[in-house]
């Protein structure tokens, strides 16, 4: 019993040593413990103690007792923690390093791996903070995770043609390297396999990679170049996030999917090229690359993810391939650069602010597949004057256009069915909105601060129901109002619609012209004719004729007027209000 209780003791003791402390092994010689494998073969171990220190050769062979055997392999934990190690030759006879090896001995400063060695283990080398050099032979096929991690002092790396994996971690945190040669046959660079390494400056990326793991190169700062081989299909999470000096990105064309946050922070890079080959980006895949001046996006990528090039403010053109459906929230947000962007047919909805905050757009055509506009997806263009709205939206979010101050028109699609909250609130130089006909319902101060209308024509024959001060702040006094001219009298008894000083009726489906315009007294006609607007009935009286943005193009009492173009034009005269098109 007493004997038992001291065995207890030492074990309890051990655990504070390490996992490892006081483990058992076979037998020692001349300092390096071993543990029988096989009636020939024996592999190299620890006493527990982390004893090994200076200089260390592990020989070919060792002899115990009457049996004579072959060192073939370095054991887990073997060298572990012995932080006075300095050096370890290791024999032709060893053909694997096992997991945790080396770990932690700081002052190991060089390894030599023979040609034999076929396999380097899980966490071998981590955290050998002074190890400079260590030449990886032809024989090895797979580099195990985290093996080399926290190599501070180690400088350049030749991943040999033999290896065809390089682990998760393998060489992440090795702030000293600067230079790295990834084999041939190596089909895998796994996730966080040069993570932090800050001092990377180039690297060679070999034929056969097919796959980039998540933060394989995140916060290699000094990295200025990448080409990544037609081999690769995948570009993982974090690959390149963080590269500060990343100026140059060459996409192979077998690549298919660029992952979240791939090229985040790469505040050095000015252009990409995405290839057709791709089919999707993912979030935030190219967010705050400030440098970025222009994107090719390629004719495979179906959908571009939320945010993926959030805050590029220097993106000055985009061209969005015919394949894409989907338009992520916040995928161009604050691009400040940006000036036109022509969203193709293929496009179904553009999410939450995808444009929002793109203070220099001026121009935006959507596509005729896009059914929704989404909230603040362009809040805060300032510049924008143009909106092509296609016919196939049937939503438009809510502060999708607010703040959208040099929109002087707009014209609202017959699909649309609801306008959002706040959708054109404070476009402060809006003068004239046209609403289609399937519109339903106007949301709360859908035109708060529109207070420069002239005109505003609403085509659905149900007046729409309106949110609190959704009309609030146009002009009643000033601005035009042209309903179908069925419905006039549903307009001047409903709410907000009804407080309009001039409402005019028009049938908008006679050829010709938008309206020939009804006067409710009767006997003033104003109709087309050619590059003319005649009127008739009104002699004498002032004839004012605007334009379809509110400006006077004519004043006088000429009974036919002269345009300078064909549009849409509002004439004044007699009291009464006509709408026509040329």
């Amino acid at each position: 019993m007493k004997q038992m209780i001291q065995k207890l003791l030492v074990l309890v003791a051990g655990l504070s040593v390490g996992i490892n402390a006081f483990a058992a092994y076979d037998f020692e010689v001349d300092g390096i413990y071993y543990d029988i494998t096989s009636s020939t073969e024996v592999t190299v171990t620890s006493n527990g103690l982390h004893s090994y220190s200076g200089n260390v050769v592990i020989p070919e062979q060792v002899t115990y007792g009457d049996n004579t055997y072959s060192v073939t392999s370095i054991g887990d934990y073997a060298f572990e923690y012995c932080g006075g190690l300095t050096s370890v030759t290791i024999p032709d006879s060893v053909t694997s390093i096992g997991d945790y090896a080396f770990y932690y001995c700081r002052s190991l400063t060089s390894v030599t791996i023979p040609d034999s060695v076929t396999s380097i283990g899980n966490y071998a080398f981590f955290r050998c903070g002074a190890l400079t050099s260590v030449t990886i032979p032809e024989s090895v096929t797979s580099i195990g995770n985290y093996a080399f991690r926290e190599c501070h002092s180690l400088t350049s790396v030749m991943i040999p043609d033999s290896v065809t994996s390089i682990g998760d971690g393998a060489f992440n945190w090795c702030t000293g390297l600067t230079s790295v040669t990834i084999g041939d046959s190596v089909t895998s660079i796994g996730d966080y396999a040069f993570y932090g390494c800050s001092a990377l400056a180039s690297v060679t990326i070999g034929e056969s990679v097919t796959s980039i793991g998540d933060s394989a190169f995140y916060e290699c700062r000094s990295l200025t170049s990448v080409t990544i081989p037609g081999s690769v299909t995948s570009i993982g999470n974090d690959a390149f996030s963080w590269c500060y000096g990343l100026t140059s990105v060459t996409i192979g064309e077998s690549v298919t999917s660029i992952g979240d946050y791939a090229f985040s922070r790469c505040i050095g890079l000015t252009s990409i090229t995405i290839p057709d080959s791709v089919t999707s980006i993912g979030d935030y895949a190219f967010s705050y690359c400030d440098a970025l001046t222009s994107v090719s996006i390629g004719e495979s990528v179906t959908s571009i993810g939320d945010s993926a090039f959030y805050w590029c403010t220097g993106l000055t053109s985009v061209t969005i391939g015919e394949s894409v459906t989907s338009i992520g929230d916040y995928a161009f947000y604050k691009c400040g650069g940006l000036t036109s962007v022509t969203i193709p047919d293929s496009v179904t909805s553009i999410g939450n602010y995808v444009f929002g905050n793109c203070t220099r757009l001026t121009s935006v055509t959507i596509g005729e597949s896009v059914t929704s506009i989404g909230n603040y997806a362009f809040d805060y263009c300032i510049r924008l004057t143009s909106v092509t709205i296609g016919e196939s939206v049937t939503s438009i979010g809510d502060y999708a256009f607010k703040r959208c101050i040099g929109l002087t028109s707009i014209t609202i699609g017959e699909s649309v069915t609801s306008i959002g909250d706040y959708a054109f609130s404070d476009c402060t130089a809006l003068t004239s909105v046209t609403i289609g006909e399937s519109v339903s319902s106007i949301g709360v101060r859908a035109f708060g601060s529109c207070r420069a209308m002239t005109l505003l024509e609403s085509r659905a024959e149900v007046p729409p129901a309106c949110g609190y001060y959704a009309l609030g702040d146009i002009n009643k006094q000033t601005c035009e109002l042209f309903v179908p001219i069925k419905s006039l009298d549903a307009y001047k008894a409903a709410d907000q619609w009804k407080d309009f000083i001039f409402i005019t009726g028009v049938d908008f489906d006679e050829p010709g012209n938008v309206g020939d315009a009804v006067s409710e007294n009767g006997g003033v006609h104003v109709v087309a004719n050619n590059d003319s607007i005649e009127v008739t009935d009104a002699d004498n009286a002032v004839k004012t004729v605007y334009n379809i943005n509110g400006q006077v193009i004519y004043s006088g009492t000429d009974t036919t007027i002269s345009v300078p173009e064909n549009g849409i034009y509002i004439v004044r005269v007699a009291g009464q209000t006509f709408k026509v098109a040329l």
